[in-house]
């Protein structure tokens, strides 16, 4: 099962544009937070891809939340939040209703916010 939920969780990060990373010891010199560039849609659930560029060793935790809007232009307003692994995504469940859906991923000092609103009505 747990090898199921790790592939699952590659594919959606790969498609959500990130490089998907190998477990390893989580070190944080020099790591700059990335997200996918929207909220994806996969298995009936929305996910958010999180990953750390421009260090070795970066999987590590990353708080990602859920946002959701009425209209692509906000505002937007938590549903809900995860802890994530980096290099992979924070999955959450798709009855959330019709939306706008972004994504915040916080770590450390940084946040990262996807770029493109996404419409889902599920």
């Amino acid at each position: 099962m747990r090898k199921l939920l790790g592939a699952v969780a590659a594919t959606a990060a790969a498609a959500a544009g990130l490089a998907v990373a190998t477990p390893a010891q989580a070190s944080t010199t020099a790591c700059d937070l990335v997200t996918g560039r929207s909220v994806g849609y996969s298995a009936n659930m929305l996910y958010v891809g999180v990953g750390l560029e421009g260090c070795s060793n970066s999987v590590t935790e990353v708080y990602v939340e859920l946002q959701k809007a009425d209209s692509a232009s906000g505002p937007y307003t938590t549903v809900a939040a995860t802890n994530a692994y980096s290099g992979g995504g924070a999955w959450f469940d798709g009855g959330t209703g019709c939306g706008y859906y972004i994504g915040v991923a916080h770590w450390q000092d940084q946040t990262e916010t996807t770029p493109n609103p996404a419409y889902y009505c599920n």
